[in-house]
């Protein structure tokens, strides 16, 4: 089943100007989607749109078969928001924090006192649950707030920058957290973030975007096999034959672009019969920001 479709979604907050143009994506349920762009490229205005917060200039998006601005109460239900500039209330403690925002959604106390059970274990806070909030480091702030969002059992969660501001140990601490959140809870993630290295490590489907439009979208192996150049036989050897010398790199290195295994192979049996050394070769595919920017400077240069 697919947890968000839209269809050609588009925004324009002044008449004019196109903040989303023509948003086009399938995102199944139970995936973690990561859509990637420079600020100002559309990524929130896609999520308050997907959020029923907006409304659009033309097209449709449903969630999990459900118009997203038919039923907004509905879609609010469905939905677990985490933004970048979200703050528990730090004079309460995590159990105070998770039952204000549970009496918000409409739980009764003994709901609450259950899924704060569940919750604050899940994301290792259970032996800090009394302590007020303005003690916390920043990744059991980030924690905390995961476990706000998800507390109502919202099957589609937006989490904006999640890891903004944590150190390495902690933001792979909150990334790992939400691939559980995928592959026990089944709860599917719609993140937008900055941080390609651990959006690749946790996503399954990736979107770039920029000046509103989506510029490519799939898994990493698919976005890699769209892109030019995504695949480079690298070559450590000596005796490389003359017309190879502009793809010698400084480091003495053989770099050349391949489809694969049977041009790989020929380059190589080509080197041989040039009498060319080799003592190393290996295919190195783009890593995920290696191919953003590439998708980037390839859509400025049309």
């Amino acid at each position: 089943m697919l947890a968000i479709e839209t269809e050609h979604l588009t925004k324009s907050y002044d008449g004019t100007t196109r903040a989303l143009d023509d948003l086009t994506l399938q995102i199944p349920e139970g995936a973690v989607f990561a859509l990637l762009g420079p600020n100002g490229s559309g990524k929130t205005t896609s999520v308050r749109l997907l959020n029923g917060m907006l409304t659009p200039t033309a097209g449709r998006a449903t969630l999990f078969g459900l118009p997203a601005w038919e039923d907004v109460p509905r879609v609010h239900a469905l939905c677990g928001v985490m933004t970048e500039t979200a703050h528990p209330y730090e004079p309460l403690t995590a159990d105070e924090n998770l039952a204000f925002f549970g009496r918000l959604h409409g739980l009764d106390d003994a709901e609450i006192r259950n899924r704060a059970d569940r919750w604050l274990g899940f994301f290792s806070l259970a032996g800090d649950r009394h302590r007020p909030v303005k003690t916390f480091s920043t990744g059991m702030r980030k924690r905390l707030l995961l476990a706000i969002a998800v507390l109502h059992a919202p099957r589609l969660l937006f989490l904006d920058e999640p890891t903004s501001g944590l150190d390495p140990e902690a933001a792979h601490a909150v990334n790992s957290l939400i691939r559980r959140l995928a592959t026990e809870e089944r709860v599917t993630t719609f993140l937008c973030t900055h941080q390609l290295r651990y959006a690749e490590d946790i996503c399954d489907l990736f979107g770039f975007i920029a000046h509103g439009r989506l510029l490519a979208s799939g898994t990493l192996r698919e976005l890699q096999t769209r892109c030019r150049d995504a695949l480079t036989l690298e070559v450590r050897g000596t005796g490389f034959p003359p017309d190879r010398a502009t793809q010698v790199g400084a480091d003495g290195v053989l770099r050349v672009p391949v489809t694969g295994d049977d041009e790989a192979g020929g380059l190589l049996a080509g080197l041989h019969a040039a009498g060319a050394t080799v003592f190393e070769a290996r295919q190195v595919r783009m890593n995920l920001e290696d191919l953003y920017f590439a998708v980037q400077k390839e859509s400025r240069h049309g």
